[in-house]
């Protein structure tokens, strides 16, 4: 711009911006000038300095309209110097500088301060026109064509002419918006285009097509790619066709548009040439190469390129590859815009810098950084590219360094000039080299050329939120020097496409097309979490975002899961197969060792027949040898040996039958033994255990005579126990005598074998083991009886034998020799087959022993067997629909954590599994996402670490554990943080972004890779986390490494990371939810109910909660054991060796892991039968439970209302648990659950009261009953949904005309929507048919109170329904009418209303002190007046603390907080008190405090530690301190009668009943004095016209002062106008500002303090014709009996007792009940908007504006003109030609302001904030600022005030028509300045009769005339007035006076006055009210005079009324 050959001139460019304040101008200024002598300063002698200040007009502009750096050059230029910034007293003279400035007229300020501008000749610069545009890149592209073919050089005129057509068309189009405020379309545009078509080379571009299509390329790039949606590129596209059509008619739109049309410098020729790329898949291909070769020397990114990302990376490099080519990625988080960057700046060669982010990052490290760059750029040459997000911005002046760079490249401070000379020393050869002179200011142009060419900035920026339009706002440059790129929304098909590709290499079972449909139903999950998340929004006010990264994420976990469930299953099946195996093998190997032993066998017996043979052949011979000889020996002695024989047979015969006897009782007992369930079982079984059958079988061969091996079978053994009392008598009646031998053969074989015993069968049946008892003994019984009785008959036998023994005896010894030979023979041939025979056995007893383990392996897992192949069964089934399940897992963990339960459910069980039943896709049925995400082991183990066991929490659970995100929790209460702590108990830091070190401890845990959970974050999160958030790792050999905080770190993949919130609604950027997993951890109310139910039982039935939580940690253990031993069953099952036989050690360990398996399901069994016990018992306790969850979720909800209402879990509990101990008790369960209840409310409630405000209590209590009446628990009648709606929202419909005068009309809209509820259909008709009667009811002053007419008065029994009808009729009485209803329908509902009510300030504190605990601090929500310290230092005395020394009190401020953490742990060790006042005033340190009191906790402090904490509410106190303290606001209570007894008992009983009554009397009406102080501001403005601090510090003050004069006074007469002066002027007047007030003071005091007060007297003022409302002063009594004197005697709330008439109730009680409802209403569930057809702020606002513009564009005053025309201005023309030039004002700004704004609309000016405040101004129907600022004091809305406008722009236009003469009758409340009026009718007297001005006052006289159509002249003396509305009174217009108002008149219309002006002593007369005037009903400021009115009644009474004119009453 400058000409620099020319000599002499220095040009240097400052480029200003929203913070460029005086101080960095004039830092600026002198940097570029040197000191000439003393004071001058200037550029070097010999030189002009012009300096260039570009965007003059973007400095903030301040409150007033003032830019001090526009004033700093105004000062300059005005006077030739400024002041020095270190010593003010000296003033630089700057000589021989000049100034050229710019600016953006429809930017920043649209204008500049005249002063200013006055010095400056004013250009106008406007767009070229199309010729000149046509010129100017006619010339520069024809330029650049010169070298190619002509046929291409004869595009150039076209493609100009068809590049200005489009920027015409898209000027026009797309005009810019709040929203769409980058949409400013300039050369810039143009420029860009060409720049782009200018890397066409002749080379490649030999067709005109090609070239067109470059230029097409090029122009979609500049403008569509700054398009803020898809649809609008759309509408581009179609007007962009139609320009090409028109331009290019001879080329083939479709070829010139086809795809694709893509271009780059990288991907089709290796010589960097600008060229189309021939398809996508060669574009992939290229791109895919890049980040791999990208991947392997940087951190890993694991990107996808879809054709979006694709064409992505494209525009970055298109941008950047131009010199001064900055870019600005526009996207949600999570969008890949830093990813796409980088990989685009790796293709282009350029090195990626970003800023290192640290918890202490400052605008001077930016500049350090910004320096290393420009000397990397500028001296180095290197390429870089700076790649700045919006979340590093930590300081928003970061800006005007980015802002500098963007616009001009150069920044003005960044080097010091010592710097600057070193770089252009580095550049001078480089420079040299280029032909550029050597002169320092050619070098820095050279300097900043390379610069721009080799640094580019990649701004990475959200949309979401208010913060990008605003600093585009701030610094235009941003959008305006930057090539934007804009990452829209991914569209469905992009979604599908994306989602398809993903999961082409993935193999899915199913339908070939199941890929497809997952595709489909991914982006359908996607596009339903999105509508979700709105309507999240508009229901709940939470915010949840989902970006493309989180689809991505999806995707990539599902193919995870899928991948990991595959595994999985697939080795369970592995497992299950292996098992199953060796049972099979197992059973076949059972089946052939059967066939061998039978085989055997076989041998076995035939081997035992031969060896019997043998041995009977042995035995006879052996009997016939011994025969012989015995014969032979016993010949000689015959007769002697055959008696002693029969001797010893019958000896032993004897003896024999000896021992049968016990074995027969051992029989009879055996089977007495046998119990029945013995015998079922036994039958029962389907398989007789080894050894059992041989049992039956022995039952068999005796009862039922089955002889047969064959049938003897265990069937058949069933069938003879069949009937089991039959089979066990026939044992019992069974006769050991009648076995026959052939049976005792049988049994022989039983008997002998050696597990044929009672002891061995008694391990594997008890029935077995009895009979086979049975069957032993009774064998033995018959084997003895056997054996006697032929003893007996041998003994006859032997007797009679004896003779013939002796003849046998020679002939037996000759046969002796010949037997005992034979005998030898045959024992040797015995011997051998014993020995055979043995052999065999031993065989047949090696394969038994080997079948009876193998039948005992199969036959203990036969169970197993069956389940596990049915389990193989179902897993292989799974495998089938484990597609669809993980797909829904998938969804569930990806998107589902950051909603509630419904909305969770809503999600996966309505819309996803609908989806996904809906396309075929293969999934179980009734999937549960639990199913696949945990299992019974898992969930189990997460219970017993502290996670709370309902279904909300152990979904949050299993979302922990399974996402690959870092989960983010939202945990208000506390309970995720106590279950990840516990969890990862061990290697486990737990740290505080506040904290000191925290990166430190990070960098720790990232090495060695443990895990840190970071608790307590705020709505911010700290940038230093973006790199290990986002994972941002890179590989460095074989190790991993990060960036963290300025720092490479080596990264170990086994850290994890935990972030918490406490916040309950936080607000997360998309980014951050993009990079973590949110989870919501707010506690359920199930789940929390289920807490407090085990905490109520472990207190009051501490055996039952033990028992229950034992058997419950015994069933977990039980479950997690199973599943263990089932691993250990299959794991030896699958290690077994091959011949599993042979380990006998094994089986026997597989038969004890069984035994053990059904001990613990028998265990677990017994256990869940006895827990169902113990349940059914802690049940009784559930109703206590249920309401302590309610009333926790009732208060999370009051932070709604303020922000200090914040309660921590743990503190509720705490609570809770007071109240069990504090409950009365009972023995009966009912009674005490009940008493526990009532004592849980009330405690909780007086808790949470103490710390409301008492604005709020009512709300709490509100919430309370409600819900206590939903739920049934109070309450006769059912609740009804619908009355509640219609209580809580103002209904109204306007179908029919209201026909009852007496009723408002909006009165009447409300009965017709009540008409239409249920059980009120009839109201409607009864209230117009009984008018007068409802007329009468509706008159009344406590409606409420009062029956309805007709049948409408049994509503007094339904007091709800009642209250419906007070809401339509009478909305005033609404509160009361519900504190009525809750004190009637609320179990001691009186308790909570009245709550406290009876204590005093410092007993509260003391209750309160009593629930503190060392961890639990007080604090005190400061309100005006309360004496916070006074109390505490009472306090500390009683308990014994002395201030100073165990009592610290600490003013928190600059430098205190040292001295407090000082105090704080001193205390907290030796167990001090300590105070901290007003630490809201050290935000910043609060959060140090938080820590501290957590570090304190955790140690243990000592048991008398505690701490106060005081402050005003304030946003900036952090929830963790507030949540843990107990709350007082020591808040003045509401109510009359409550003031009063508060402030009686404020005084302790002993100071009262010490007083003489007198004292005691004057102490009760002062104390009434103060309630009528404190509550009469309740009423407003009518009350006091300013709010005044009162508070009980002045009663004690004054009672002080009383207790003085009392004392002095010696009993003598009172001092009643001391006392009056002193409390009314002094004590409560000193706070009183406004005259009107301090006279209401003293009015109260000269009627309560007068001799009557110490007697009883009437303490209401003038009630005396007043219908209802008395209280008399009590006679001097005791303490107490005063309060039962306030109880019994003070009626409810009254105007009447403040002297008030009862209509001044009424606006103050709409209103609080306006307030009341409209908070109830908003702490309900919301409903979500329907979007449809709403309509915009900025449509209302448009069309409002274009109305007013009709109404009042020719609307102005030609105020000089009526001035000339006037003869004579006298003091009346003054008024109006003033108000005229007032008007002139407001006009002008009105239709400067709404012209600005249809400007800003149409896109000709951006959108400032003066606009935007103008817009919801008009959408909200409120008088705009900017001409509230300009016009009179008003309360009315936008619409009501532009109609009272008109009227007075009517009054003016009328008064213009004859200017001369003053109206007849004047409307003084359409007057900007009344008093005006009011000083001109002085000074016309004054004038007229010559009288002194100032000794002249106004003086009102009011006619008897209505209207002005009454008045035939104006007034002779004076001026008439209209337009007043008496407010607090009437006026009688027969009886010219001051009346009573009537009921429900709210203002009276006062008739035409007569205001003249007379001396101040003929102004004093009797029978007058002065009463004041104001402008509108908020009275104070608005006072402009006081008007005389009559009155009968004393003044004093209107004084009191609070009687007033009001000029405007809206």
């Amino acid at each position: 711009f400058f000409n620099k050959d020319i000599g002499g001139i220095i040009t240097k460019s400052i480029v200003m911006s929203f913070y460029t304040s005086s101080h960095t101008l004039q830092q600026e200024i002198e940097m570029h000038i040197d000191k000439r002598s003393g004071t001058s300063f200037g550029p070097p002698m010999g030189k002009k300095l012009i300096f260039f200040v570009d965007d003059m007009n973007l400095p903030y502009v301040e409150t007033y309209g003032t830019q001090n750096s526009i004033a700093l050059l105004t000062q300059h230029m005005q006077h030739g110097s400024i002041f020095d910034r270190t010593d003010l007293g000296m003033r630089k003279h700057l000589s021989d500088i000049q100034y050229v400035a710019a600016m953006n007229p429809t930017a920043g300020s649209f204008e500049i301060c005249e002063r200013c501008q006055r010095h400056f000749a004013t250009f106008a610069v406007t767009m070229p026109s199309q010729t000149d545009l046509s010129c100017i890149f006619g010339t520069v592209f024809g330029g650049h064509l010169e070298a190619f073919q002509p046929v291409v050089q004869e595009l150039s005129g076209k493609i100009v002419n068809a590049a200005i057509q489009i920027h015409d068309t898209i000027s026009s189009k797309f005009l810019p918006s709040a929203v769409k405020f980058m949409y400013n379309w300039n050369m810039r545009e143009l420029a860009n285009v060409f720049q782009g078509c200018c890397n066409a080379t002749n080379q490649y571009y030999i067709k005109p097509e090609m070239l067109i299509r470059l230029f097409i390329h090029e122009t979609k790039r500049v403008y569509c790619d700054r398009l803020v949606s898809e649809r609008e590129g759309e509408v581009f596209d179609s007007l962009f066709k139609d320009v090409v059509k028109k331009n290019f008619s001879s080329q083939p739109i479709e070829d010139l548009f086809s795809s694709p049309l893509v271009y780059t410098n990288f991907a089709t020729t290796s010589d960097g040439s600008y060229l189309p790329v021939p398809s996508m898949e060669k574009l992939k291909s290229v791109l895919d190469a890049k980040l791999i070769e990208y991947n392997e020397s940087n951190a890993m990114m694991d990107l996808v390129l879809f054709e979006q990302a694709m064409l992505h990376i494209t525009r970055i490099s298109r941008i950047i590859q131009n010199p001064g080519g900055n870019a600005m990625l526009i996207g949600v988080g999570g969008s890949g815009k830093q990813s796409l960057t980088r990989l685009a700046a790796f293709i282009n060669n350029f090195e990626v810098k970003q800023l290192v982010m640290s918890s202490n990052f400052t605008v001077e490290d930016l500049k350090e950084n910004l320096r290393n760059m420009y000397l990397s750029a500028g001296v180095k040459g290197s390429q870089v590219v700076f790649l700045l997000t919006d979340s590093q911005i930590s300081d928003e002046r970061f800006l005007v360094y980015i802002n500098s760079i963007l616009t001009s490249g150069w920044i003005a401070d960044l080097f010091p000039k010592e710097d600057i000379d070193n770089i252009l020393g580095s550049i001078a050869s480089d420079a040299k080299a280029a032909g550029i002179a050597d002169t320092n200011e050619a070098r820095i142009a050279y300097f900043i050329a390379r610069i721009r060419k080799n640094l580019h900035l990649v701004l990475a920026f959200s949309p979401v939120g208010e913060v990008f339009r605003v600093r585009a706002r701030r610094f235009p440059g941003l959008v305006n020097c930057t090539g934007i790129d804009q990452f829209h929304p991914w569209p469905r098909d992009a979604l599908i496409s994306v989602a398809e590709r993903f999961l082409r290499d993935i193999e899915i079972s199913g339908p070939d097309d199941t890929k497809s449909k997952l595709s489909i139903h991914m982006a359908e999950e996607h596009t339903s979490v999105t509508k979700i998340s709105q309507y999240y929004l508009e229901t709940q006010r939470r915010y949840n975002y989902v970006t493309p990264k989180s689809f991505l994420e999806l995707i990539s976990f599902f193919k995870y899961l899928l991948g990991t469930k595959r595994s999985d299953l697939q080795r369970l099946v592995d497992r299950l197969d292996v098992g199953l195996a060796t049972l099979r093998r197992t059973s076949d190997d059972v089946a052939e060792l059967q066939k061998n032993l039978k085989m055997t066998m076989g041998k076995v017996e035939e081997k035992k027949r031969d060896t019997d043979i043998l041995i009977k052949e042995m035995e006879i011979q052996k009997t016939d040898a011994k025969t012989q000889q015995d014969a032979a020996e016993i010949e000689a002695q015959k007769a002697n040996e055959e008696s002693d024989k029969a001797q010893k047979i019958e000896a032993e015969a004897e003896e024999e039958l000896g021992r049968a006897k016990p074995a027969m009782e051992a029989a009879a007992a055996a089977v007495d033994c046998l119990s029945k369930p013995m015998l079922t079982e036994l039958k029962n079984l389907s398989k007789p255990p080894s050894g059992v059958d041989r049992v039956t079988n022995a039952c068999l061969i005796l009862i039922e005579k089955e002889y047969n091996p064959k049938k003897q079978t265990w069937e058949r053994a069933k069938k003879m126990m069949q009937n089991v009392d039959a089979f066990k008598n026939k044992l019992a009646e069974f006769r050991g005598e009648t076995i026959t031998d052939q049976e005792i053969s049988l049994l022989q074989e039983y008997i002998n074998d050696e597990i044929f015993t009672p002891e061995k069968m008694q391990t594997k049946s008890a029935a077995a083991a009895n009979c086979c008892n049975w069957v032993v003994n009774i064998y033995a019984y018959n084997r003895i009886y056997v054996k006697v009785k032929p003893l007996m008959d041998l003994l006859e036998e032997a007797r009679a034998k004896k003779a013939l023994a002796l003849t046998s005896l020679e002939s037996a010894q000759k046969n002796v020799a010949e037997v005992q030979e034979k005998l030898k023979i045959l024992t040797e041939k015995y011997e051998a087959a014993v020995r055979d025979k043995q052999e065999v056995e031993d065989q047949a007893h090696a394969l038994s022993t080997r079948a009876d383990l193998a039948q005992r392996l199969v036959g203990g897992l036969a169970s197993e067997n069956i389940r596990w192949s049915l389990e193989i069964e179902n897993l292989k089934k799974g495998s089938l629909t484990l597609t669809g399940d993980c797909m829904l897992a998938a969804g569930f963990v990806s998107y589902v954590g950051a909603f509630d339960q419904e909305l969770r459910q809503e999600l996966w069980k309505k819309q996803w599994t609908a989806d996904l039943v809906g396309r075929n896709i293969p999934m179980t049925v009734n999937s549960d996402p639990l199913s696949v995400l945990t299992n019974k082991k898992n969930t189990a183990k997460m219970i017993s670490e502290g996670l709370p066991s309902d279904r909300v929490s152990i979904e949050n659970g299993s979302i922990v554990t399974n996402c690959k995100r870092w989960p983010l929790i939202i945990d208000p209460q506390n309970q995720g943080i106590k279950w990840l702590k516990k969890r990862e108990d061990g290697n486990t830091s737990v740290i505080q972004l506040t904290q000191k070190n925290w990166t430190k401890i990070m960098q720790n845990a990232i090495t060695n890779g443990h895990c840190v959970i970071i608790e307590n974050l705020g709505s911010e999160i700290d940038a230093v986390l973006d790199p290990v958030l986002s994972r941002a790792i890179y590989k460095k050999g074989r190790s991993l490494f990060l960036r963290f905080g300025g720092e490479e770190v080596e990264y170990h993949m086994a850290f994890q990371l935990y972030l918490q919130t406490k916040l309950s609604n936080p607000r997360y950027r998309p980014e951050t939810l993009a990079q973590c997993t949110l989870v919501n951890f707010i506690a359920t109310e199930k789940g929390l109910e289920d807490q407090l139910l085990a905490r109520v039982v472990e207190m009051e039935r501490k055996d039952l909660e033990e028992k229950s939580r034992e058997l419950s940690r015994a069933e977990i253990a039980y479950q997690m054991q199973l599943v263990a031993l089932e691993d250990e069953l299959l794991e030896r099952l699958a290690n077994a060796p091959d011949d599993i036989l042979g380990d006998v050690a094994l089986i026997e360990g597989l038969e004890a892991t069984k035994k053990t398996v059904k001990e613990i399901n028998q265990a677990v069994e017994t256990g869940r039968n006895t827990l169902v016990e113990v349940e059914n018992a802690r049940e009784a306790y559930r109703p206590q439970a249920s309401e302590g969850a309610m009333l926790y979720f009732l208060l999370t909800k009051l932070y709604f209302v303020e922000h200090m209402y914040q309660y921590s879990l743990d503190s509720f509990v705490s609570f809770f648990e007071k109240s069990v101990q504090r409950a009365e008790y009972r023995d009966n369960l009912t009674d005490r659950v009940n008493s526990l209840t009532d004592s849980l409310r009330m405690t909780i409630f007086a808790w949470v009261a103490r710390g409301l405000f008492e604005r709020h209590k009512l709300i709490f209590l509100s919430q309370l009953t409600f819900n206590l009446l939903k739920r049934g628990v109070i309450g006769d009648v059912e609740w009804n949904e619908a009355h509640f709606q219609f209580l809580l929202r103002d209904q109204s419909k306007t179908s029919e005309p209201n026909p009852l005068p007496w009723l408002p009309n909006r009165a009447w809209s409300c009965v017709l929507a009540l008409d239409e509820i249920e059980g009120f259909s009839k109201f409607k008709s009864d209230l117009v048919e009984a008018s007068p009667r409802f007329r009468e009811w509706y008159n009344s002053l406590a409606a409420e109170n009062e029956k309805l007419p007709l049948d409408w008065a049994g509503l007094d029994k339904t007091p709800f329904q009642k209250m419906l009808v007070v809401r339509c009729l009478r909305p005033d009485r609404l509160s009361s009418a519900l504190m009525n209803f809750i004190r009637s329908v609320l179990p001691n509902g009186s308790k909570y209303v009245d709550c406290d009510s009876n204590l005093n300030t410092l007993e509260i504190l003391d209750l309160c002190f009593q629930d503190s605990t060392p961890t639990n601090p007080l604090y005190f929500i400061l309100s005006p007046g309360a004496n916070v310290v006074g109390d505490l230092d009472k306090l500390a005395t009683k308990y014994g603390f002395q201030k100073g020394i165990s009592y610290h009190n600490v003013s928190m401020g600059q430098g205190q907080d040292v001295i407090a953490m000082s105090n704080l742990k001193a205390a907290h060790q030796h167990g001090h008190w300590v105070i901290l006042n007003n630490i809201h005033l050290m935000p910043k340190w609060c959060i140090e405090l938080e820590k501290c009191l957590d570090q304190f906790a955790s140690e243990g402090s000592h048991e008398k530690f505690r701490v106060f904490l005081t402050s005003d509410p304030a946003d900036s106190i952090p929830i963790g301190i507030l949540n843990r303290c107990i709350k007082i606001t020591n808040e003045p209570p509401t109510g009359l009668k409550a003031n009063l007894k508060r402030a009686w008992c404020f005084f302790p009983k002993e100071y009262i009943e010490e007083n003489d009554s007198k004292t005691k009397s004057i102490l009760f009406g002062l104390c009434f004095f103060h309630s009528l102080m404190m509550e009469r501001k309740t009423f407003g403005a009518m009350g006091f016209n300013m709010k005044y601090p009162f508070s009980i510090g002045d009663l004690r003050d004054s009672a002080a002062c009383l207790q003085n004069y009392m004392d002095n006074s010696s009993g003598g007469k009172i001092p009643w106008q001391d006392l009056k002066y002193i409390f009314g002027e002094i004590m409560y007047g000193g706070h009183i500002v406004n005259d009107f007030d301090r006279l209401v003071a003293n009015e109260y005091l000269n009627s309560i303090m007068k001799d009557e007060l110490l007697d009883e007297t009437e303490m209401y003022p003038f009630v005396q014709d007043e219908k209802s409302g008395s209280f008399m002063s009590p006679t001097p009594t005791t303490f107490e009996k005063y309060i039962d004197h306030i109880q019994q005697n003070m009626g409810s709330d009254t105007p009447i007792a403040f002297g008030l008439h009862s209509n001044a109730e009424i606006d103050m009680r709409t209103q609080q009940s306006t307030s009341l409802f409209k908070t109830l209403l908003e702490l309900q569930p919301q409903e979500a908007a329907n979007g449809d057809n709403a309509v915009t702020p900025q449509q209302i606002a448009e069309a409002m504006a274009i109305d007013i513009l009709d109404k009042y564009s020719e609307k102005i005053f030609d105020v000089e003109d009526i001035a000339r025309n006037l003869e004579e201005i006298g003091p009346f023309q003054n008024v109006f030609l003033q108000e005229m030039d007032v008007m002139n004002v407001l006009l002008v700004e009105i239709k400067r302001s709404l012209k600005e704004l249809q400007m800003g609309f149409a896109g000709e000016l951006t959108m400032s904030d003066s606009m935007e405040s103008l817009l919801m101004s008009l959408y909200l129907n409120k008088v705009p600022a900017s001409w509230t600022k300009r016009a009179w004091p008003s309360t009315r809305s936008l619409a009501s005030w532009l109609s009272n406008l008109m009227d007075r722009l009517a009054q003016l236009e009328e008064w213009m028509n004859n200017p001369s003469e003053i109206p007849k009758v004047t409307w003084i409340s359409g007057l900007v300045n009344p008093t005006s009026f009011l000083t001109a009718i002085c000074q016309v007297a004054a004038q007229k009769n010559r009288w002194e001005l100032d000794k002249l006052v106004t003086f009102t006289e009011v006619t008897k005339r209505m209207s002005v159509e009454e008045v035939d002249a104006p007034s002779r003396d004076g001026a008439y007035i209209t337009g007043l509305s008496l407010q607090g009174a009437r006026w009688d217009v027969n009886g010219c006076q001051l009346e009573k108002s009537q009921p429900k008149e709210m203002f009276c219309k006062m008739p035409i006055i007569n205001v003249r002006a007379v001396t101040k002593e003929k102004a004093s007369v009797g029978g007058i009210y002065n009463c004041p005037v104001y402008l509108t009903e908020t009275r104070g400021p608005t006072w402009y005079f006081n008007a005389q009115l009559k009155t009968k009644s004393p003044p004093a009474r209107w004084v009191l009324a609070g009687v007033a004119l009001i000029a405007d009453t809206s």
